[in-house]
């Protein structure tokens, strides 16, 4: 596979993926792009094996899945539980050393709560939407204890498949880091609803993830916290069309 970086400024952004590949690639079973060649010119590694579980059409603006939506294989949960728990588990102390991003449990929260205050400075927030989150951050249970090296945009288009389901790969690591392990989580959930998280859990679980009484209930919660990655988009890029999304998400249209 051969990626062409767009324009010189791109390249220097690829350099904490390359980190995190080289760190995956080191320890983890599944596949994930090995950059044998890495210039300003050109980055190319090996094709994999398996294809997205599912791609976005365009038109519909909505996935066209690999695998059957209605009736996910089994295979298909046990194999990404694995997946994730192995990624969960590469030492953290190696992603520190490799020059990973490395989060405490305590700074993912102390990190959202500051991602929170811009977004409420810069944008304002839905004060149903603002009582939801502080909620959340004020509920010691609801956290995880630990932080692992994940993904970080887990979702089906990044997941590899073959014909039977099974998960082989993960692809596109822009997003890797040490953080909360429920951000892994998030994408599926918004795709396959509450009975496919409760079936990630359950594999993830059985894989032996490091799991708490009211993991699930934190990624629900962590997913109420969507509108503040669309509110940051919309400031990075200042386009209107984001701006308008940002507003609607944080519950500020029609107010």
């Amino acid at each position: 596979m051969l990626r062409i970086p767009r324009r010189k400024d791109v390249f220097p952004r690829t350099k904490a993926e390359k980190i995190a590949l080289d760190l995956i690639n080191e320890y983890a079973d599944f596949e994930a792009p090995n950059w044998k060649i890495y210039t300003e010119e050109l980055i190319a590694y090996k094709m994999l094996h398996g294809v997205p579980a599912g791609t976005i059409d365009p038109e519909a603006q909505a996935y066209v899945f690999e695998i059957d939506e209605n009736n996910i294989p089994e295979s298909f949960y046990e194999t990404l539980g694995k997946t994730l728990v192995m990624l969960h588990r590469i030492p953290k102390e190696k992603a520190s050393e490799a020059g990973v991003v490395v989060q405490t449990a305590e700074e993912v929260k102390q990190n959202m709560k500051g991602r929170m205050d811009t977004v409420k400075e810069k944008f304002g927030v839905g004060e149903k939407l603002w009582n939801r989150w502080q909620t959340w951050l004020n509920d010691e249970e609801l956290w995880p204890k630990e932080t692992g090296l994940i993904h970080g945009d887990l979702h089906p288009g990044h997941i590899l498949v073959e014909k039977l389901g099974n998960v082989t790969g993960l692809i596109d690591w822009t997003e890797a880091k040490v953080a909360d392990i429920s951000r892994d989580f998030m994408g599926h959930y918004r795709v396959f609803g509450e009975e496919g998280l409760d079936a990630l859990i359950k594999a993830y679980k059985e894989a032996g993830g490091y799991h708490w009484p009211r993991m699930k209930e934190h990624i629900i919660e962590l997913n109420a916290t969507f509108p503040v990655d669309i509110a940051e988009l919309a400031l990075i890029s200042g386009q209107d069309e984001y701006v308008q999304m940002a507003k609607k998400e944080l519950g500020l249209t029609g107010m």
